[in-house]
């Protein structure tokens, strides 16, 4: 399936490309689309190449030896990930998989490599993107050595808030985006189920959420932020 050249410019990588280098990236564009719960690709693994989700909700994580798991990050609709393998064209340093039906572009890294070494705009880019996903990592090492169970909820919950604002803004039409499970939160927030289970017991008490049947719904972002 051909990829629409206006499409590629909502990558931060090509917004600044001339009209003929966007068909050129466009050319080398390959669509996929994935299930809930299927794998996107799998840590270690060597392939280099950029993802960026068109459409759905894309997890990144890691898996310890113990099968315990590890979210690192969410990757809505208009992001890319994976990109350093794409630069260094080393393996995956973790997993990808869809929470939701997902459309995903994928461009190999040998031509975004030598598009940063033609056109100087992809490779400013590029850094600006590196460093974004930088201060995203070391925001998340703070979070797991410094904040408490209940913080960490309450971020994670604050920040599925802007994703969902962010998405009805953008695209009215689209299907509702995924609401984390539990697990999911205990994924993200390095700890048990049955914790997380505590800590939105404590951010209700607090009056910042309602729990309803296993539903939660943010009453006080201000008292979320607070708790954050």
């Amino acid at each position: 399936m051909a990829i629409k050249p206006e499409i590629i410019r909502h990558i931060p990588f090509f917004a600044d490309l001339t009209e003929d280098d966007v068909r050129r990236v466009a050319q080398a564009t390959i669509e996929r689309r994935y299930e809930r719960g299927e794998i996107i690709l799998l840590e270690g693994e060597h392939g280099g190449a950029l993802y960026f989700v068109r459409e759905g909700l894309v997890k990144i994580f890691k898996t310890s030896p113990e099968g315990k798991e590890q979210v690192l990050r969410l990757i809505a609709s208009g992001h890319t990930f994976n990109d350093v393998p794409a630069l260094d064209d080393g393996p995956n340093p973790a997993s990808a998989a869809a929470m939701e039906p997902s459309v995903v572009y994928l461009i190999e890294g040998t031509a975004l490599r030598r598009l940063m070494v033609e056109r100087p705009a992809v490779a400013a880019a590029t850094v600006k993107t590196l460093a974004v996903a930088l201060r995203h990592l070391v925001a998340l090492v703070e979070d797991l050595s410094f904040r408490r169970v209940t913080a960490r909820v309450a971020k994670i919950l604050l920040e599925q808030e802007k994703q969902e604002e962010a998405q009805d803004a953008q695209q009215a039409k689209q299907p509702p985006s995924h609401r984390l499970t539990q697990q999911e939160m205990a994924a993200m927030a390095g700890t048990a189920r049955e914790v997380v289970g505590r800590a939105l017991k404590e951010l209700e008490a607090a009056g910042a959420i309602q729990l309803r049947r296993g539903h939660i719904r943010v009453i006080s972002r201000e008292r979320l932020r607070l708790l954050a």
